[in-house]
């Protein structure tokens, strides 16, 4: 069995021309992808984090990735190796290709007060003229 294994090894290294290129589905993607969460709960960080990744197949044996953060990117790279080894194998396709995205997050900016007014002035500039033609005084 020892010897297999290390057979299997070699087989990996050749030329990806001349090996395996089934054809896969995405269900078959996601249910790899949910047994590999699976055995990162013992990780709660890790697995919490790779849990909101999207995985979806595209054509040409595409899997596409899409990673909510710069994190989730960032604990996928660590895994990365281990996980398109493991992938190729479960569908029998060593030619696959990945490609990923991370995902723009949204920011909450406060704002002061100061720099409310200073955007609504931008918009609407009779805003200054209404403040000074009433003087009103407020901090801006």
């Amino acid at each position: 069995m020892h010897s297999a294994l290390q057979k299997e090894d070699e087989v990996s290294s050749l030329d990806s021309s001349e090996k395996d290129k089934d054809d896969f589905t995405i269900d078959q993607v996601k249910i790899f992808w949910n047994k590999y969460l699976e055995t990162l709960k013992n990780q709660p960080v890790v697995y919490s984090i790779l849990n909101t990744t999207q995985c979806t197949v595209k054509p040409d044996h595409i899997v596409f990735f899409e990673f909510p953060s710069n994190s989730a990117y960032d604990e996928f790279e660590n895994l990365r190796e281990d996980i398109f080894q493991k992938l190729k194998k479960e569908v029998n396709n060593y030619s696959i290709n990945f490609k990923y995205k991370i995902k723009e997050t949204q920011r909450t900016i406060l704002l002061t007060d100061k720099d409310k007014y200073n955007k609504m002035v931008k918009i609407n500039p009779l805003l200054e003229r209404l403040k000074n033609d009433f003087r009103l005084d407020f901090d801006t």
